[in-house]
C-alpha cells in the first residue's frame, strides 16, 4: 500500500499535459511523477476546464475523484479520515496567491508535515511573495516551489565543483525565449536563472544575454581565477576546465578540458523522491523552502528582469 497521498490542483501542460510528450525525459509532468511514485497515491485532481478532466479520466481511470472546482475537491477529500501529504500546485502564476492562502488557511492547524509543492514562480511579483511568506504560521507546512534546478544532480555537481574554479569572477547565462513561452512573462524563464545565482551568491558577478534567435538556447557560463565551468544543451552537458602552463605560448597559461558529463534525467521525479524522503524522517530538510523563493523573486526583480524586453 503506497504510502501518502497527493492531491494536484491543474491539469494543464506541467500539470498533466507534458506527460504525453515522447520528446521529453519522463516523467515530464506532475501526474506521471506521482503516478509513477510507488509511495505516493494520487488521491485526486482538479481542473475547471472539462476538456483536461475529460482527458484525465480517460488516461487515468483509476483515480477516481475528479474534480472542476477547487472547494469541491478540498471539501470531499480533506478530512481526518484521508489525510493529504502532498499538495501540487500547477495553475497559472497569477492564481497561485489565492490558492496558497486559502490552504494555509485550510491547513494552518495541521499536525502532520505538509507539503505544498508550487509551480514556479511562488506569486507574479515580490509584494506578494513575501505576503505568502508572512502567512506560514505552522512549521509542519512546507512550501516548496518548483525551482526545478534544485532536484537537478548535474547543477548539484555545479555547486560541489564550484570552489575548484577559484574565485569566482563572471557569470554568464545566454538565453532564447521558446516558442511556447513567447508571450509569457519573463518571470517564467527568469526566476530559474535568479534562483540558480542566488544559490551561486553570484547576482552581482551575472550577466544575461538574450539572443535574437528562432531556435533554443540556454547555457551557463561561469568564470573563475583557476577555470571554467559550462553548462550546455539545457543543462544536459556539464564541462569543467581547469588551467595549464600554454603549449603554444610562453609565459601564458590556458585552460584544458578536466571534467565532462553528460546527463539526461527527471527533475520531477528527483522532486517527488526526495518528498518521500523527507516524510519517510530520511531527510531532516527540503532542497528548497520558501525563503528561498522568495529570495529569488528579489534576485529576479533586482538583476534578472530586463525592462527593454517585451
Amino acid at each position: 500500500m503506497k504510502k501518502y497521498n497527493a492531491i494536484i490542483i491543474g491539469l494543464g501542460k506541467i500539470g498533466m499535459l507534458n506527460g504525453f510528450d515522447s520528446k521529453r525525459i519522463q516523467p515530464a509532468s506532475h501526474v506521471e511523477a506521482i503516478m509513477k511514485n510507488p509511495d505516493i497515491s494520487l488521491t485526486g485532481v482538479c481542473d475547471f476546464d472539462s476538456n483536461l478532466t475529460n482527458t484525465f479520466r480517460k488516461k487515468y481511470p483509476e483515480v477516481e475523484n475528479i474534480y472542476e472546482s477547487l472547494d469541491e475537491l478540498l471539501k470531499n477529500l480533506i478530512s481526518k479520515e484521508k489525510h493529504i501529504d502532498i499538495i501540487s500546485i500547477a495553475t497559472p502564476d497569477n492564481t497561485h496567491t489565492q490558492i496558497l492562502e486559502l490552504l494555509l488557511k485550510k491547513f494552518h492547524n495541521t499536525t502532520n508535515n505538509l507539503i505544498i509543492f508550487c509551480e514556479k514562480p511562488i506569486t507574479p511579483d515580490l509584494k506578494s511573495a513575501k505576503n505568502i511568506q508572512g502567512l506560514i504560521q505552522n512549521t509542519n507546512i512546507h512550501i516548496v516551489v518548483n525551482h526545478i534546478r534544485r532536484w537537478s544532480t548535474i547543477w548539484k555537481e555545479v555547486i560541489s565543483l564550484a570552489d575548484k574554479i577559484g574565485e569566482i569572477r563572471n557569470c554568464v547565462y545566454y538565453l532564447s525565449t521558446t516558442p511556447e513561452n513567447k508571450t509569457s512573462s519573463q518571470i517564467r524563464d527568469g526566476i530559474h536563472i535568479a534562483d540558480t545565482i542566488s544559490w551561486l551568491n553570484i547576482a552581482k558577478k551575472t550577466s544575461i544575454k538574450r539572443l535574437n534567435v528562432p531556435y533554443h538556447v540556454y547555457e551557463f557560463h561561469l568564470w573563475g581565477t583557476k577555470g571554467k565551468i559550462e553548462l550546455l544543451e539545457s543543462d544536459k552537458i556539464l564541462n569543467l576546465y581547469q588551467i595549464k602552463n600554454s603549449e603554444r605560448f610562453e609565459g601564458f597559461k590556458e585552460m584544458y578540458l578536466a571534467y565532462t558529463k553528460t546527463i539526461g534525467e527527471s527533475y520531477l521525479k528527483n522532486a517527488y523522491d526526495e518528498f518521500v524522503d523527507f516524510l519517510d524522517k530520511k531527510l531532516p530538510s527540503l532542497s528548497t523552502n520558501i525563503d528561498d523563493a522568495v529570495t529569488a523573486t528579489e534576485v529576479f526583480e533586482k538583476y534578472v528582469y530586463d525592462p527593454t524586453v517585451n
